[in-house]
């Protein structure tokens, strides 16, 4: 039986229980899965609590890889590349955040609720094209979402604006990332060896900036949708080795 079915009534309905599981808040044998996922004979299910919510999707992505990289934001200054509606954004803040620079290349895409907070915002911005004088201060962290364009085009520009030992937290976007290599229909990448390549090239090309990889995760899975990672980047830190960092996600 498909998981969102066999837990609707735990959650009230089908697509409550999906959204759930999309969410991250279901786990099986201690790993996220889809919602189409067949549950087994022997399969252990837990739980976690939905504590916020968040103005988009992309709100769950990151607090998933707040916790599962022990990072506390509480306080810091950052960077949300890829802002679009500010679902990283909402996240950082409902996490303690003092302030946030929301960059993108569209404009006026920010949720309203968003716009009384302690926000800078750069509309109109390609990343490619930050410098320090940008930021009043030295920034905690960076956190990145960018949709139609590989990380390798961005993170040269974004380690630039990057103190030592400060960090990134990227958004992996297989379909994004593959040269349009194995896409299927609705733009899906199935091969996990695909997906494999493309967390390398990812942790590969990071090194070339002077960003070292030490964390990784997989994103809250939607069904139908691609799955995508979260990597943890700490400006000349000291990287985790690929075959160990591998080892924490499901491809």
């Amino acid at each position: 039986m498909r998981i969102d079915k066999y837990l609707s009534q735990k959650y009230g309905s089908r697509t409550k229980s999906a959204d759930a599981i999309s969410c991250g808040l279901v786990f099986v044998n201690g790993k996220n899965v889809s919602p189409s996922y067949d549950v087994r004979e022997g399969d252990v299910i837990t739980f976690a609590e939905r504590e916020e919510s968040y103005v988009s999707n992309g709100g769950y992505k990151l607090s998933k890889a707040l916790k599962d990289f022990n990072v506390t934001v509480s306080d810091g200054v950052f960077a949300d590349i890829g802002a679009s509606n500010g679902g990283f954004t909402d996240c950082l803040f409902k996490n303690g955040a003092k302030k946030v620079y929301c960059i993108d290349v569209g404009e006026n895409q920010l949720d309203k609720s968003l716009l009384g907070k302690n926000i800078v915002i750069y509309d109109n911005c390609n990343a490619r094209s930050l410098n320090k004088p940008m930021f009043a201060e030295i920034l905690d962290g960076i956190v990145i979402d960018v949709s139609f364009i590989s990380l390798t085009l961005i993170l040269d520009a974004v380690s630039e604006v990057l103190c030592d030992a400060k960090y990134i937290i990227a958004l992996i976007k297989p379909q994004f990332e593959c040269g349009g290599v194995k896409v299927g229909k609705r733009g899906i990448v199935k091969e996990p060896a695909v997906h494999r390549r493309v967390i390398k090239k990812i942790y590969d090309f990071a090194q070339n900036c002077l960003l070292a990889p030490v964390a990784l995760t997989n994103a809250p899975i939607r069904d139908g949708k691609n799955k995508e990672y979260l990597i943890k980047l700490v400006k000349n830190g000291e990287a985790v080795d690929f075959a160990q960092l591998i080892k924490n996600i499901t491809l």
